[in-house]
């Protein structure tokens, strides 16, 4: 699709004189400072005007364009921000607001691992999720995590992070054992919200 462009007083003019007849009547339609050149002008301005609220809509319905903080703000009333991932707006960038938004944007899609994958490289970081049958049940996989039965096992996600993302309150164990099942970031707050109502997820510090 093309992109919306107002056009100029000028051009508003020239479009207003087309429609005329070419008669003496209307032969200064075109000529500069004439009483009929500046009628047109003076009818262009208002057709100016409207152009240019067609423009500002269209700039600021893009969220990729848009630098309005008015519509920022309809932008994240629309994916429901704040909420309990992303809790600050108007303290952030217009920037930051607008990412904030495209991640939220995104996360309607998620479905797949591959999904829940491509939404943490969002965020710049590389992870793997992994069945929780690859842990709990023997030849165990590091970092070991048990589970109650298989049912449980097969039900939970496993959601292997670079440690940069770990929590303060998990231990600072420095071998694979993680025993925390996160809280704190955007990630883990957006992957909660997003996993299957019957899924689990347990979050490794390992990568």
């Amino acid at each position: 699709m093309s992109n919306f462009q107002a056009h100029t007083l000028e051009q508003h003019q020239q479009a207003i004189s087309q429609y005329m007849p070419n008669d003496r009547l209307f032969q200064a339609k075109n000529v500069k400072g004439t009483n009929l050149y500046k009628l047109f002008l003076g009818l262009g301005g208002e057709f100016t005007r409207v152009d240019e609220i067609f423009q500002n809509v269209w700039d600021n319905t893009n969220i990729l364009t848009t630098n309005d903080l008015e519509y920022i703000a309809r932008w994240e009333g629309a994916v429901g921000i704040p909420d309990d991932c992303f809790t600050q707006t108007t303290s952030l960038s217009l920037e930051e607001r607008r990412e904030q938004v495209l991640v939220k944007l995104t996360s309607l899609g998620v479905l797949t691992e591959q999904d829940f994958i491509d939404l943490a490289a969002i965020f710049g970081y590389t992870i793997e999720i992994s069945n929780g049958i690859e842990y709990g049940t023997f030849p165990l996989t590091f970092p070991f995590t048990f589970f109650a039965n298989p049912k449980q096992a097969r039900f939970t996600m496993i959601v292997n992070m670079p440690t940069s993302l770990a929590p303060t309150s998990v231990f600072p164990l420095t071998f694979p054992f993680t025993f925390s099942s996160g809280g704190g970031s955007v990630i883990e707050c957006l992957f909660n919200n997003l996993k299957p109502a019957n899924t689990s997820i347990v979050f490794n510090y390992i990568l």
